[in-house]
């Protein structure tokens, strides 16, 4: 009997290669049927004229063919979600066209505080070759016509209200990289149950370690300028060309910043980080407040603004012991 597809659609910068690559996989009961090419390709890429539901539905009965017995078929790609560089624009189409190709799945949704989750996407964008300053980036779209940053792009309750409407309450699972940080055993335990697989016992101790974090803030100043010499996706065609970011004397830079003795004067110095919480301070708390009654007050969202006394008790109990562990 095949168990139910089990989308996953970001967001951007949650863990979500961790899950691709140690999460959603054989040893843990799950089996992942397409990677990101078959999600570009048949789903966020293709002309609002031209999509059609039933290219994807053939990569994923192709996929349930070859599932092997008793796993949890998964798809796991980020990009359903929108770009954040981008103001994720596209989001809510690409939650429709889910609903037309897989209407019976399944749905998980990875969160992260806002302003963790904006310094780090930031980080994300020198990585891939942006030159603005966090000042210029999150002012959002440069001219009419072209889109840039929005802040709504992670305002979560929205698209998590909208799966909620396609797919009902009941076949969406919200999980927070904070939980996988504090808890790692209770959130996949809980992811697994909800995705029906019953082979999960725990995430094996080979596939704890986390991916490698970014640069750290203090490099900002130096990676956003050598990135206006080297040719990247951001940065296709620069005036004098010294490399290719992320490597070369991004690269370079990068190592010498993280070690000493940059890494020991410098490590108070938090640009981005600073920016972000000045910024955006008190703005998705309202946001957060929805997501906490949509999600029936069964998260933990103290790292998000939200009171503890709005979660039900056994999740404020436990938020303490949370806190102290982290």
């Amino acid at each position: 009997m095949v168990k139910q597809l089990l989308l996953h659609v970001g967001y951007h910068k949650t863990a979500t290669s961790w899950m691709q690559q140690r999460l959603f996989v054989r040893e843990h009961g799950y089996h992942q049927i397409a990677r990101h090419p078959e999600v570009w390709k048949h789903i966020v890429a293709p002309h609002g004229l031209l999509f059609d539901p039933e290219a994807m539905r053939g990569v994923i009965r192709e996929g349930l063919e070859a599932l092997p017995e008793g796993k949890v078929p998964v798809i796991s790609s980020e990009i359903l979600s929108g770009h954040p560089f981008f103001g994720g624009m596209g989001s809510d189409d690409h939650a429709r066209r889910l609903k037309a190709i897989a209407p019976e799945a399944k749905i998980l949704v990875s969160i992260r505080a806002q302003p963790r989750i904006l310094t780090s996407v930031y980080m994300q964008y020198l990585l891939r070759g942006g030159t603005m300053s966090p000042e210029l980036f999150f002012a959002g779209d440069p001219e009419l016509g072209f889109h840039g940053f929005r802040a709504e792009h992670f305002e979560y309750d929205r698209l998590i209200s909208l799966y909620q409407d396609l797919f009902g309450a009941r076949n969406v699972h919200v999980i927070t990289q904070e939980s996988l940080k504090t808890d790692m055993d209770g959130a996949t335990r809980a992811l697994a149950e909800f995705a029906g697989n019953d082979g999960f016992d725990s995430v094996l101790p080979t596939h704890r370690a986390a991916y490698s974090p970014s640069y750290p803030e203090y490099a900002v100043p130096l990676l956003r300028r050598i990135n206006k010499f080297q040719k990247s996706v951001l940065t296709p065609a620069p005036a004098i060309r010294i490399g290719t970011t992320p490597q070369g004397l991004y690269r370079a830079v990068g190592y010498v910043l993280r070690r000493p003795p940059f890494s020991q004067l410098l490590r108070d110095y938090h640009p981005v980080s600073a920016f972000v919480e000045k910024t955006f301070r008190g703005r998705f708390d309202e946001s957060n407040r929805k997501l906490a009654e949509i999600t029936g007050h069964t998260l933990d969202l103290s790292d998000y603004g939200v009171a503890l006394r709005t979660m039900r008790p056994a999740v404020a109990a436990a938020a303490p012991k949370i806190a102290a562990a982290s």
